[in-house]
């Protein structure tokens, strides 16, 4: 049986620009392949990146096209002959990732890429002749035939990664990674074979730099059940690779607020937090922005979100190095887990290549995870609060959220508090940084200045000392006049 897809009026458009130039005929030959025919079969209007395997060696081609259109032009790979071209159409970029063959003709191509969903393609030909482009079935799309060898779009429709040969991890062993990412983005299970290949391959994963390996975990994090994925990730022994320090957390059993060791613990942390951030009901009116917030970009493409989910799954890594039992009480403690567990996500983010600021937001996360429960139990004052979030500021949201996640994924028989009281805590936490928001800033009473003309201080540590508890007392309705300010700066200065 044949089947066909309809490409979109657009699309259609910058083909047919492209093949002008690319020229092709019986020998020379040019298919769309891959994930844009992937993405079209999953129902995607529009596709911002689009996939071309050709016959001939493209970089000439796509080189001079860039020159003629101005479009940017990049050679990704000189060897394998793969060239990118952003070319803006309407005001919106596209990206044509051009390469030649990786085997002999298309069917050897097909069989040599990684997934059975990704081998499938449309031969494109000169839009005066009686086939690829040139068949019109309207004014806004136009038909393609599909090549599918392996079965492609028959196992797309099931839900289901199959491998496209035996050599596909020895080839390039991201593809351990990318087989998760697809799972996860189609919600799509794995084939018995690719599960067995996974399982006996997963070593390979160790000659994968850092960098690849997050990019390919992030896009798991992406998705709302991201849980399933890391469980199997778990199973088939790929999280062991990627997080050895959370394997670690296997069998380390806990004291009595616990139900569970530390590694399954971690485990469902992650869950709670993903069942916390979909849940809607009785959500108060802040919390649209607060999921704006987790969904802003904080380094490349890489979430707030995204990095949360992370935190949850690290949050405890420092209790195996930590865990003792306490003489008196013959209990199980894990005192100062939080800067150990921060020792090893520094680690961690190292080997990821995260960038600063997301390695700074993580370890963030993990030092602070316990603070807001701790604030329930003293009491919420507004001094406890101020300092909270001026310490953490925005960030402090995440942190109250990791702490929600934990406390519900601690259900040890010591563990007899309300939940929907802590629930209620921790929503007032949040719920005090969006109302400090809708205030006016207070202009500060005193500045540096001040400080140097006034009390003939120099500038260093101690200006920011001074400053910070000013600024604390002022919120707090302490002092309210310059008086009052520098009467302050002379009590703290007394020896």
């Amino acid at each position: 049986m044949t089947h066909t897809i309809n490409l979109p009026h657009i699309e259609t458009k910058m083909l047919r620009e492209i093949l002008s130039f690319l020229k092709p005929d019986e020998d020379r030959q040019v298919w769309l392949v891959g994930g844009s025919i992937r993405d079209l079969l999953r129902g995607y209007t529009a596709l911002p990146d689009l996939d071309l395997a050709t016959s001939f060696n493209p970089i000439a081609v796509a080189r001079e096209y860039a020159r003629k259109t101005g479009a940017g032009f990049v050679v990704l790979d000189e060897e394998r002959k793969v060239v990118r071209v952003v070319r803006t159409f309407n005001d919106e970029p596209y990206t044509f990732d051009l390469s030649q063959f990786r085997a002999e003709n298309i069917d050897a191509d097909l069989r040599a890429r990684d997934f059975t969903i990704n081998a499938i393609a449309a031969r494109l030909t000169m839009p005066d002749e009686q086939s690829g482009l040139a068949t019109r079935t309207s004014e806004t799309d136009c038909e393609l035939e599909l090549y599918d060898p392996l079965s492609g779009r028959e196992h797309l429709d099931q839900g289901l990664i199959i491998p496209c040969s035996e050599n596909l991890f020895t080839d390039d062993p991201l593809r351990l990674m990318r087989a998760f990412r697809f799972s996860a983005l189609f919600n799509a299970s794995f084939s018995e074979q690719l599960h067995a290949m996974i399982v006996a391959q997963a070593p390979l994963l160790k000659d994968v730099s850092g960098e690849r390996i997050r990019d390919e975990l992030f896009k798991v994090l992406q998705v709302n059940n991201s849980t399933r994925w890391v469980r199997i990730m778990h199973e088939t022994g790929i999280l062991q690779i990627i997080f050895p320090q959370l394997a670690a957390c296997q069998g380390v059993e806990q004291n009595e607020w616990h139900h569970l060791d530390v590694f399954e613990h971690s485990m469902l942390t992650l869950a709670n937090l993903e069942k916390l951030l979909l849940a809607t009901k009785n959500r108060p009116e802040w919390w649209a922005a607060f999921i704006r917030y987790l969904d802003e970009n904080l380094s490349g493409n890489r979430t707030y979100r995204q990095l949360l989910k992370l935190g949850s799954l690290l949050h405890d890594l420092g209790k195996p190095d930590c865990r003792r039992i306490d003489h008196e009480s013959g209990k199980v403690i894990f005192h100062g887990h939080e800067m150990e567990g921060v020792r090893i996500t520094r680690d961690i983010s190292e080997a990821l290549r995260l960038s600063v600021n997301e390695n700074n937001y993580l370890q963030l996360l993990v030092k602070n995870h316990m603070r807001p429960g701790v604030m329930l139990q003293q009491g919420i004052t507004d001094k406890r609060l101020f300092r909270f979030f001026s310490e953490t500021g925005r960030d402090g949201l995440g942190i109250a959220m990791l702490s929600l996640a934990d406390r519900c994924s601690a259900q040890g028989a010591l563990s007899t508090d309300e939940m929907t009281e802590f629930e209620l805590g921790i929503m007032s936490i949040m719920q005090a940084f969006y109302e400090q928001l809708k205030k006016p800033k207070l202009a500060p009473l005193l500045n540096g200045n001040d400080l140097i003309t006034q009390f003939k201080l120099k500038p260093g540590p101690e200006f920011r000392r001074i400053l910070e508890a000013l600024e604390e007392a002022q919120f707090l309705g302490e002092i309210c006049t310059r008086a009052d300010a520098l009467a302050r700066v002379a009590k703290l200065l007394e020896p």
